[in-house]
Formats: C-alpha cells, structure tokens, sequence
C-alpha cells in the first residue's frame, strides 16, 4: 500500500559507508523507520542532508505492513528549512526539542493534533523576530497540554512552590526534588499565563528548565536526563 503524508525527522543512523537508518514521526503513521540506501553517494536522489533533525517533510513510501525497515520512494523537504543550522540559538533550541521528543515518541502512533502542534512549534523558531531565551519553556508547557498534564496555575500568597508531583502549588516547600523554590514557582506560574515577555535573571530561566526536564522525567516515563539541556543553558541569555 502507497502512503504519501507529511512527517517530521526524528533521528538519523549511519548504516554501512553509503547508507542511512532514519525515524520520521508521519502524520498518518506515527513513528516509521527508513533505510536510505546511498544518503552519502553525491549521486543519490536522497542525500543525507535532507533528513537533519526536526526537518518538515512530504514522503511517499509503500507501507508493506512488516517489521523490515521501508524504503522511501520519494520525499520533499520545506523550503528554507536549513536556515536555522547557520544561528547557534535557534539550532540549540531545535537540538533540545528534538531530544526531548525523540524520547517521548519513540514508539508513538498516529497523533494528528501532537504533529500539526510540532510542526507550528518548529516553524515559529524560524520566525525572524521571535525571542528565543524562554521558548523552550513555553515550547514544554503548551506540548504538556497535548500530552495531558499540564499544570494547575494555582498560585498565590499561600501556594507558593510548584509540586512536582502533584501538579499544581502547595503552601510548603520539604526539598529541591519534590518542590520548585520560590522565584522559579513565581516565574513558572507567570508563563502559565501565556502571555507577553517576563524579565527574570538567566540563573533563575536555566533552573527553571532543569525542574521542567524534571517534571517530564516524572510524568512521562520514556524521559530521562536531556543532555543538550547544558548546551542550552550556556547558548541562551
């Protein structure tokens, strides 16, 4: 059977000197793996190039319903998608994006709402004039809305340190691996509003980050440590 749909690169392995194993999250599929043979020859129609992290793709393969790796019969990459590789802070972005989802979706079925959500997602760190230094937050809260557990934005003079947990602000605070300490609980509850810029130090916006991998690794098993977290935190300011 002929499948044509829309799909979003996941992750590449080098196979043999000339060839390629790659996942794409597909709309209409989920999560399928491809082996592209000749990625590396100059000659190849499907230059490895094509298939770099978080690239938008068209492709048309025959779904043969096996457990054997399928091979594409064509594929078209959005246009202007390799700009980003060229800016530190939005390739940095998209290397976090694209570890914590290869994670999550590493078995994923078809999801229709998660693939036209990441696809905005990945297109609005193109925009031009967009300011990178909280997006990967607000990238994980709106994404904790499509996976289902999102936080209760109950914050207030009481409530004022984020559970880990439990998903919403409580009144005590027992350790740093259970609660968020004030000023990130203040910071989180503020982005919980989605809405405009907030002034916070990068000290504060680094910590945030690592309780929110944290909130992940809690709530959703296939997480564990995200490692290009570092490289974010030493990229953004």
């Amino acid at each position: 059977m002929m499948v044509s749909t829309a799909g979003i690169v996941m992750h590449g392995t080098k196979y043999s000197d000339t060839s390629l194993i790659v996942k794409i999250f597909t709309k209409e599929r989920g999560m399928q793996s491809f082996i592209v043979k000749g990625a590396y020859n100059k000659k190849s129609r499907f230059k490895a190039a094509l298939f770099s992290p978080l690239a938008i793709v068209h492709i048309t393969y025959d779904d043969h319903h096996s457990d054997r790796l399928m091979y594409l019969r064509d594929i078209q990459r959005q246009p202007n998608a390799n700009e980003w590789l060229y800016d530190p802070g939005r390739s940095s972005v998209l290397l976090f994006y694209n570890e914590l989802l290869y994670k999550i979706l590493a078995d994923s079925g078809p999801d229709s709402v998660l693939f036209d959500f990441l696809e905005e997602e990945i297109n609005r760190i193109q925009e031009p004039d967009i300011v990178l230094a909280d997006q990967p937050l607000r990238f994980m809260l709106r994404l904790c809305i499509v996976l289902g557990f999102l936080p209760e934005n109950n914050f207030s003079d009481t409530d004022r340190y984020f559970s880990l947990s439990e998903c919403r602000f409580q009144s005590f605070f027992v350790d740093e691996n259970s609660e968020i300490p004030f000023e990130e609980s203040q910071y989180l509850s503020s982005l919980l509003r989605f809405d405009g810029q907030i002034n916070v130090s990068r000290n504060i916006r680094n910590s945030l980050l690592h309780y929110l991998i944290k909130y992940y690794m809690i709530h959703n098993e296939q997480v564990r440590n995200i490692e290009s977290a570092e490289i974010l935190s030493s990229v953004l300011h």
